[in-house]
């Protein structure tokens, strides 16, 4: 039985890549398959509350771990278990709760926001998603989470391009939190940006976790 204090458990899950050769490859050299182990044999935990750092050096797949984490890789083995319930084998409304529940920072702020939305249309879609439609009800929560992670409410109309990287990464946090998330799987959230800048970010997410553990 799992403990209800357990979030996330992954179970013995393996992410596997086949790159093809090329066509002249295949018929001059003979050459075949290569299988690319992005993630082999990896068994991790993560209880409510917890914050857990996964250490490695480029190209060891912690970003391929984190994808499937929150089901954006499907594993090639293995089992990723969200309170108690096999994600890969969740219906459709289960998969909805789980992608309310579940989110994910991305590495690079220049690439995960799209470009021709504003700030308020980037957290909209994710309220969107947790079923809040209402315009006024949607401008009030931007509103908040902008101010949570220390943005103005008149950056609610900017585009991503008038940002900095630090601010981008800023709202792509605000974008994570507006569905109210269980779990945030934040894959090297300040590598991309400038050194002074990372400690800021770093300070601010330790700060959200403890607002709203």
């Amino acid at each position: 039985m799992e403990n209800n204090d357990m979030l996330v458990n992954i179970k013995n899950i393996k992410k596997y890549f086949v790159k093809q050769p090329s066509f002249l490859g295949k018929i001059l050299a003979k050459q075949k398959n290569i299988v690319l182990k992005a993630v082999d044999g990896v068994d991790l935990q993560v209880k409510k509350g917890e914050v857990l750092g996964l250490v490695g050096e480029s190209g060891s797949g912690k970003t391929t771990l984190g994808k499937m984490a929150v089901n954006l890789h499907k594993p090639t083995f293995g089992n990723i278990i969200y309170r108690g319930k096999d994600v890969q084998k969740l219906d459709k409304n289960g998969l909805k709760k789980f992608r309310n529940s579940a989110q994910i920072i991305f590495q690079n702020p220049y690439s995960s926001l799209n470009p021709r939305k504003s700030v308020r249309e980037i957290i909209a879609v994710a309220l969107q998603e947790k079923g809040i439609h209402n315009p006024l009800e949607q401008y009030n929560i931007i509103i908040d989470l902008l101010s949570k992670v220390g943005l103005s409410k008149r950056d609610i109309v900017k585009y991503p391009h008038q940002f900095s990287g630090g601010q981008r990464q800023r709202i792509s946090i605000a974008r994570s939190l507006a569905i109210n998330p269980e779990f945030i799987v934040a894959d090297e959230p300040v590598s991309a940006l400038d050194v002074s800048i990372q400690a800021q970010i770093i300070i601010l997410l330790e700060k959200l976790k403890e607002e709203f553990n």
